[in-house]
């Protein structure tokens, strides 16, 4: 998509007419989406790293491989919404923390509930939930509970106003690393410690964003 049709997208603000030319501009379909998301959750868990952020980065450079509707995996994307919770249950699992494969898959399966461009269409951004589908899931909430349920609100809430406050355009890395720093500081409420990693300055694929929000976000790299 070059950067007109980035601007006439922005005239299509029903979901199904906005959806359906901004793939026609990709060249991709949903089908191509919907072929694609299946290949994502064993690559998840078969990772063993510790560091949640590890974890993510690692999944977006294995999918590269798998890719094949175009040239380059596409910057944004549905499967966000799936990996981001995934990627926190996992950690968790390989810090022996007794959660297990199951969890990661209600995780992943919970996330990709949240429709593609849900942050600019339903005002959540389906890496922010993921910091209460995660929540969610470790405190077995349900409909019915009251505190439980609480918590995962509250814990979204603090991942999606994080990424609300940073602004622009859609950034699936940003959300996700955002959603990641929220999580791990969250978690030490109930006592689980994730292993923490530098992220200001992170990003190293932020080229491949041209919607890039560069110097407005805490992972763009100063330097540049």
């Amino acid at each position: 998509m070059d950067e007109n049709q980035f601007e006439v997208s922005k005239n299509f603000n029903t979901y199904d007419d906005f959806m359906e030319k901004v793939l026609e501009f990709d060249k991709l379909t949903m089908e191509d989406y919907m072929e694609f998301i299946p290949k994502v959750l064993p690559i998840i868990l078969h990772l063993s790293a510790k560091a949640p952020v590890e974890i993510f980065e690692a999944v977006i450079a294995k999918l590269t491989d798998v890719w094949t509707a175009s040239e380059q995996l596409p910057f944004h994307g549905p499967w966000h919404h799936g990996i981001v919770p995934a990627v926190i249950l996992m950690s968790l699992k390989n810090n022996n923390y007794e959660f297990s494969e199951k969890d990661v898959k209600e995780a992943f399966m919970r996330g990709l509930k949240i429709p593609a461009g849900g942050c600019g269409f339903c005002g959540t951004c389906g890496g922010g939930s993921g910091v209460g589908i995660a929540i969610s899931i470790i405190k077995k909430s349900t409909p019915f509970h009251d505190k439980e349920r609480t918590l995962g609100f509250e814990a979204a809430l603090r991942a999606q106003e994080r990424i609300g406050k940073l602004g622009g355009p859609r950034c699936c890395r940003l959300s996700a690393y955002v959603a990641i720093e929220q999580a791990i500081k969250y978690l030490k409420k109930f006592d689980y410690h994730l292993p923490e990693q530098k992220m200001i300055g992170r990003c190293g694929v932020y080229e491949l964003n041209k919607q890039c929000h560069e110097n407005r976000c805490p992972f763009f790299p100063k330097n540049k």
